[in-house]
Parts: structure tokens; sequence; C-alpha cells
């Protein structure tokens, strides 16, 4: 690919803006192109495999993921809530094959050597140029007491979209009258969407309208709700005071896997319904191949670029990042997007040994406190220079003042959007 024809492809992504100062083109020495790895098809995987190959057609990328569909994270409560399909968000990796050339492994992958530029696969072993690591995040049940290898049929976080999604659904839509939820909500930071808020707020809209005289316990952890805090609280008031039954600093210790019962320190709760939210941290393959400081739950990056802070060659991206290196932003679906789309751009950099671009991020979450009304909140994030922190920027956050149905509307029109900005 020559300089004029990158340049051109770049301008064509439709954020040329933040872009132009990219390169310096005609003053590049290209080198040679190069194989660059992905591990992890989701919100930020995808987003930096199709921004490179859309950039640069002859980079060679390959997706490691062992999910042959990609499920969504977003959008996946209101499957919970009986307001979607899994149908609805489940998509395939056609088009990213058949239109861009990724090609996808669909292994697990055991094993990285950084020295050498490798990652292993349960079946096979890949070298790289250049590793772009977004594996997302893992559920960690150290802390509860009882938990086994069995205990997610009866507690199932439904925090990873896919089967244990289906099977709260399916355990909501079977609650006889009269039963009895309970979600635990874990101290942050954890992944969101899908957000525990809403979530509880869709259950017990479906749970007034099609299940009388139910009860919804919120076992939080947290002191309050940490979220979008007073607009929850007033649809609750409103909405669900004989519904929920909202209990702060109740953090979840133990459970009996006999009778569906959460244990706290306070008391233990049976129920008929259980959604057990954990603590969450970066994956064990970050861990076990040196990628996280010891003491660390999560992955060091360098904010500018998302590159590693312990190994070259390889970044890492999404929910697995540390807010402590990155800055202050959330485990969002919409940050992983962006962090994949700039850590893209800074790959190419590297591979055409041109200049890099500081970062820019942006989120919105949009939350539903009813099958019919949404609130949203929303920032731009820029990188800052002084502290070496992705910052928000100010005057450019904004907090939905109430809820309304254009906020649900908007919400389903954002995902479909990004769906397909990452998947077509």
């Amino acid at each position: 690919m020559n300089r004029r024809f990158l340049l051109k492809s770049i301008r064509n992504l439709g954020v040329t803006s933040s872009l132009l100062p990219f390169i310096n083109i005609s003053n590049s020495n290209a080198k040679n192109i190069g194989r660059v790895v992905v591990l992890g098809a989701g919100w930020g995987g995808l987003s930096a495999a199709k921004t490179i190959k859309n950039i640069s057609p002859e980079v060679e990328v390959i997706i490691i993921d062992k999910n042959k569909e990609f499920i969504s994270c977003p959008m996946s409560n209101w499957v919970i809530g009986q307001l979607k399909s899994m149908e609805d968000i489940t998509f395939s990796f056609d088009n990213l094959k058949n239109k861009y050339s990724i090609k996808f492994i669909h292994e697990e992958a055991i094993n990285i050597d950084p020295s050498k530029k490798l990652i292993k696969t349960d079946k096979q072993e890949l070298s790289y140029d250049k590793l772009i690591l977004s594996p997302g995040i893992e559920l960690d049940y150290s802390s509860i007491e009882n938990w086994n290898k069995d205990s997610f049929y009866n507690f199932p976080s439904a925090w990873k979209a896919g089967h244990e999604t289906k099977l709260l659904s399916n355990n909501i839509k079977n609650l006889s009258n009269g039963g009895v939820v309970t979600i635990s909500i874990p101290l942050g930071p954890y992944r969101c969407p899908p957000g525990p808020y809403e979530r509880a707020s869709l259950i017990a809209s479906y749970l007034k309208k099609y299940k009388k005289n139910t009860k919804l316990i919120i076992l939080d952890s947290n002191q309050k709700i940490v979220s979008k805090g007073a607009l929850f609280k007033e649809a609750w008031d409103e909405f669900y005071s004989d519904i929920i039954e909202y209990r702060a600093n109740s953090g979840v210790v133990g459970i009996n896997n006999l009778n569906n019962t959460f244990i706290t320190d306070f008391e233990d709760i049976k129920c008929d319904v259980a959604n057990l939210i954990p603590s969450q941290r970066a994956p064990k393959i970050l861990k076990e191949n040196g990628l996280v400081a010891k003491g660390s739950n999560w992955a060091a990056v360098n904010p500018f670029d998302f590159s590693s802070t312990i190994a070259n060659n390889i970044f890492i991206i999404g929910d697995s990042t540390s807010q402590t290196s990155v800055g202050r932003v959330p485990k969002s679906g919409y940050i992983a997007n962006s962090m994949g789309k700039v850590c893209a751009l800074a790959v190419i950099a590297e591979l055409y040994d041109i200049e890099k671009v500081p970062p820019s991020l942006i989120n919105t979450c949009y939350s539903l406190v009813s099958s019919e009304e949404g609130i949203s909140v929303s920032a731009v994030y820029n990188y800052n220079k002084a502290e070496n922190k992705i910052k928000s920027i100010k005057g450019a956050t904004g907090l939905s003042p109430n809820r309304s149905p254009l906020i649900k509307s908007n919400a389903w029109d954002w995902a479909t959007n990004i769906w397909q900005d990452m998947l077509d």
C-alpha cells in the first residue's frame, strides 16, 4: 500500500478531524506490513481488527476467540427482562471474514511468549508482529463460600452474554407468582453494561406486569446506587415500591447450593430465582503470562496508545485494563469500542513507522428503568499529557434530566448502529 492510499483510507473512516494529525505520510518510511493477532472477538477486539483492515487491507489480521458467534453484553438485560430474544443480540462473523478477509480461529488461547512474539492456543501456535489483547473480564468467585463449578446453574451471573443470559431469562419467565428474585451486586470496578441496576429495573417491570405478588431483593455491596442513582431511585419509588427491596452494604459472602440461599454478613436470604454477580478481574491468561502486575487485578497499559507497560508489541484494550493506569473510564462496551479504534491506529503507526495521535474516547450508557422508559449518561475523554491519563473533557459530560421513551428508542438505535459499525 502506498502512503497516499493509506491516508485516503484513514480519511474514509469518518473521523478525520481527530486523525488528520495522525500521519505525516510523505515523510514516513513504511516497514514491512506484518501480522496482527487479536485475542477476543468482543467490542474492543472487533473494533480494532476492522479498523486496521479499513486503513490497510494488506495487514494480515487474525482473531482468536473460541466463540463462533458474537453475542452482545450491552442489551443482554433486555433479554433477561423479556423485551428481546437471544437471537436479537446474536450475530455472525461472516461479513468480517468475507468483506475484510479477517481470519478467525475458534480456539482457546492458553499461552503468550512476548520474547518470541508467539501466542499459543489449545491446538496451534501463531507468530505475530503486534498482539492486541481484548479478553474481557474474568468472574471472581474466590470470596464466595460454598461456590463450586456447578453453582452457576442455580446462581447464574449472566455477566458474559450467552448461556447464562438465556438461563436467567428463562428462570425469570418461569417464576411462580408470589416468588422471590434476588440480585447481588459487587463492589466496583465491574463490567457495565450489562448494568445491575438496569437489570433490576427490567426484572421488576416484568414482575409488575406478569407476576403479581412477587418480590425483588437487591443485595448491593455498595453504600448506594453507584450509577445514575437519583434517576433509578425515583423510578423505583414510583413504579416498584411494592416489588423492590433495596439493601445497601449487603455484600454476599456465601451461598447454599441446596436451597437457593444467599449468605451475607447479616442474614441468609432464600429465593426462587438467584442472580449472583461476583467481583471481576482481568482474565487469567493475562495474569499467568506476566501481563498483570503482582498484587493487581487489572492490566496496566500506557494511556496514550494502550500498549502494555510490561511487554513490547502487545496492546491491551477493553474491560481488562487498569483504571489506575488508564484513568477513570468505565468498563463499558462503548469505551472498549473506542479503545479498539485508538489501538488500531497505534498499531498501524508502529507498522508504518509513523507518528501516533493522542487518543480520544467517547462513552454513552443507556439504562432502561422500565419496559417503556430509559435514562442515559455520556462523556467524551481525551488524553491529558500532564497527568498521563485519559480524562473526561469538562463540559462534555451529561446525565439525562429525567426518564423518557425517547431514550429507550435511542438505546436500541445506538446498539444497532454500533453492531453495524463492528460487524458489517
